[in-house]
């Protein structure tokens, strides 16, 4: 529970300062990173698959709902740019 709210706490500092100076450019880099983070976790899944350290169920669980987050945030990215011009 202690570890839950710490980061808890944290996520609400960095949503407050994000809101304290958020622009297109905060927008474009946050969103950036949080699709190359999904990426990662989905290499890793991927890695730990194969080295026989996950089993095949969990693994490409996870997979799955990392890659469904970064395509919606993709293509929400996607739809912005287009509802811009």
């Amino acid at each position: 529970m202690k570890q839950f709210l710490i980061e808890f706490i944290i996520i609400i500092a960095i949503f407050f300062t994000l809101k304290i100076f958020w622009n297109a450019r905060v927008k474009f880099w946050l969103g950036n990173f949080v699709i190359g983070m999904n990426v990662f976790a989905c290499i890793l899944y991927l890695y730990g698959f194969y080295t026989n350290i996950m089993p095949y169920g969990e693994a490409f669980s996870k997979i799955l709902l990392h890659s469904i987050v970064a395509i919606i945030i993709h293509t929400l990215f996607t739809l912005d740019e287009k509802k811009q011009n």
